[in-house]
């Protein structure tokens, strides 16, 4: 048995890849949008863009996932299914009698308003003889029948009935109305990065390079969460500048502002939880049970967050080890006023579980300052936390000699 199963050719993944990247480039739109302009996903075609003079750009998204020997995306080729499948779908619609477009005058009239751009992954191909005709139409240096011509003998040149269809759609428009369509159409290929061109529209609205992810990854899950919401209440997809602007503009000044960001970074947490030093003085006061693994990897998470947001921060040049060296000054002398307060400078009498477990409760709800700006209490927490795994701080009055 040989060639792919029906299963490998709609394999799921070629499918959902295809949804993201019309997505993304939806999302590219988004973050282009100009004053007076409206962008659609899945509307009034793939994407569409409504601009302030009335006219309106369809979009037809094509992605592929076969590559070339040298591993990019395979060339756009002259009888290519995806080409002339895009092109028949919109002369059906320009001839749409349901629209009320049965007439040369309304299919002209629609024409007006109207231009086309075919955008794929697939890569630009110098031999294609299709966009070589349209561009020297478009260019004046080929007539439109002279096109209609160069059609008509690539229909002669494949046996694929379907792709004859497809071609037999455009040859049946009128030929007024075939001249204006091939005036307004347009292609954009070799679009395969598609994130970086999203990332590359949040760099240009003047986000510092450290920012732009942090951008990328808020806008993109709130539209996706926007998105879903809207087509479960019955409604189009469509963002106007002014909405996207009400909507997701705090991102960006939040980017610009020169505050620090701290960010939910996936924490690798130890195998043995219990092992770690900072748990170890948790367990031996009674504020956390041996067994308690729910608040032993709770505070690991916090203290983890604190320690790769603060290596983060650095890498990205936001902070010096300057910065952290007076925060855990800070959190030291916080620490050690209260630590003397509990132990009066003596050996603790009595009950020194509950003077440790006070100190910790106190130490928690203290806000730690990084570059004067305030941590949060969970952050605060983590680097609390984090200062007694070293161990710098402890809660026992003879912490030094059991954990150092």
């Amino acid at each position: 048995m040989s060639g792919r199963s029906r299963v490998d050719t709609t394999s799921a993944e070629d499918k959902s890849i295809g949804f993201d990247y019309q997505y993304y480039y939806f999302l590219n739109e988004l973050l282009n949008l100009k004053s007076g302009q409206v962008v659609g996903l899945e509307v009034l075609d793939d994407v569409h863009v409504e601009r302030p003079d009335g006219t309106n750009l369809l979009v037809q998204l094509k992605h592929t996932v076969q590559t070339s020997a040298q591993g990019v995306p395979i060339n756009l080729t002259t009888l290519d299914g995806d080409l002339w499948k895009s092109i028949s779908n919109w002369c059906k619609l320009i001839i749409d009698p349901a629209d009320g477009r049965a007439s040369v005058a309304s299919q002209l009239s629609f024409l007006e308003t109207t231009s086309f751009l075919l955008a794929s992954n697939k890569s630009e191909n110098g031999k294609n003889a299709l966009l070589i005709s349209i561009d020297a139409f478009k260019s004046a240096t080929k007539t439109h029948a002279e096109l209609i011509t160069d059609i008509t003998s690539l229909k002669a040149k494949t046996k694929d009935l379907i792709i004859q269809g497809y071609i037999d759609d455009v040859l049946s428009l009128d030929n007024a109305v075939s001249e204006t369509f091939f005036q307004q159409l347009s292609f954009a290929l070799g679009k395969d990065e598609i994130i970086d061109l999203c990332k590359a529209s949040i760099a240009e609205k003047y986000i510092h390079p450290s920012r732009i992810d942090d951008v990328f990854h808020a806008v993109d899950s709130e539209v996706r969460q926007n998105s879903y919401a809207t087509v479960k209440a019955g409604k189009k997809i469509t963002f106007s500048f002014d909405e996207f602007t009400h909507y997701y503009r705090r991102h960006f000044d939040k980017a610009r502002s020169g505050a620090l960001p701290f960010r939910k970074l996936p924490p690798v947490l130890p195998d043995d939880l219990l092992g770690q030093t900072f748990i170890k003085q948790l367990v031996d006061i009674d504020d956390v049970k041996p067994d308690d693994i729910e608040f032993h990897t709770s505070f690991t998470t916090r203290r983890l967050h604190f320690r790769d947001n603060l290596e983060r921060l650095v890498q990205d040049g936001d902070i010096t080890q300057s910065d952290i060296d007076d925060l855990e000054e800070e959190a030291a002398t916080i620490w050690e006023g209260r630590f003397l307060q509990a132990y009066s400078g003596q050996q603790a009498s009595g009950d020194e579980g509950a003077s440790a477990r006070a100190i910790v409760g106190d130490l928690r709800q203290r806000k730690l300052t990084l570059a004067s700006q305030e941590l949060p209490i969970t952050m605060s927490n983590g680097g609390f936390y984090d200062l007694s795994d070293r161990p710098v701080i402890g809660w026992l009055s003879n912490w030094k000699d059991r954990y150092k």
